[in-house]
């Protein structure tokens, strides 16, 4: 298969360009590399996803020898652990020794890590990731928390089920977190532009300390209450959340966009919101009615089995 991308040597040490490393099994059977090879490639560049790290192929000792945190050119690093069809599915344990033997180097601006099933590496607490932007997070099992990185601006985090808290981040401007029934607690983010919840259960609340937030999409939060005090917000989008009684008030003067659907408690919405052009709704079967419809007339106004 072709796996280097961009070349102009022959010679590994010269490669700089080399956006996947499909790790092989050692027997011939899977294709891809031997991660060992990674040892010389100091002078890759760019962003650099090394996958299939799961199924047995890889030994600690050789994730070592590979010194992926010496090559400081990258700015963006993917550890993908999925699982094949017929693979071996490694202990936790074992995941843990991978992740902390292939240590990202300091400088990247970008990390994913997906399909993980270990415990936080003793790297990933280290300070000195302070250009890190970026973060992707996906189908962790045994994290608890996400450790609050300060120069972060971006993060992802895709189905983890023992996820109980996200810390504050005061430099986070998006925040997309899906699947993860155990969420209770999202810390204050005041810089947080974008937010994008999508099925967690025992969510009731937001913070207060998003001050910033402009764009909100809520998904499958049935024990969330009210959406309330958010002054900026111009785009709202609430879908089947069972128990919320209270989706905008007098403190979102800027909303220009509101779609709500599946929402079986919600009865009205607050007479007093001066910008909305955009109200949509669909399946509210406990709705009342808006106090200012007919006095305020908007650009795009839809209501189906409300």
């Amino acid at each position: 298969p072709k796996v280097w991308e961009s070349f102009y040597s022959r010679r590994l040490g010269e490669v700089y360009q080399l956006k996947r490393f499909p790790v092989c099994d050692g027997k011939g059977d899977i294709s891809g590399c031997n991660i060992r090879l990674l040892k010389d490639l100091n002078k890759l560049k760019g962003y650099l996803s090394v996958e299939r790290l799961e199924g047995g192929r890889v030994k600690v000792i050789d994730a070592k020898d590979a010194h992926l945190k010496e090559k400081h050119e990258l700015i963006g690093v993917e550890l993908d652990f999925k699982v094949g069809k017929n693979d071996i599915v490694g202990s936790a344990l074992e995941q843990k020794g991978l992740l902390e033997a292939l240590e990202p180097p300091h400088g990247i601006e970008s990390l994913a890590i997906c399909d993980y099933k270990g415990e936080r590496p003793v790297w990933y607490l280290d300070t000195n990731y302070v250009d890190l932007q970026t973060l992707r997070l996906q189908c962790f099992s045994l994290w608890a928390t996400v450790i609050g990185i300060k120069s972060l601006e971006k993060l992802e985090v895709n189905t983890c089920p023992t996820l109980c808290e996200l810390p504050s981040m005061p430099m986070l401007k998006s925040l997309k977190i899906r699947s993860y029934d155990g969420l209770n607690t999202i810390g204050d983010l005041p810089n947080l532009d974008w937010l994008q919840v999508e099925g967690c259960g025992s969510l009731e609340k937001f913070s207060h300390g998003m001050p910033a937030l402009k764009w909100l999409d809520v998904y499958g939060c049935y024990k969330l209450k009210t959406l309330a005090n958010m002054p900026v917000l111009k785009w709202l989008e609430v879908r089947y959340c069972e128990r919320l009684e209270q989706v905008a008030d007098v403190h979102m003067p800027d909303l220009k966009r509101l779609w709500l659907s599946n929402l079986n408690t919600l009865k009205q919405l607050p007479a007093h919101l001066p910008s909305l052009e955009d109200l949509r709704a669909w399946n509210l079967p406990n709705w009342e009615g808006w106090p200012a419809a007919g006095s305020r007339e908007l650009a795009t106004e839809t209501f189906m089995h409300a």
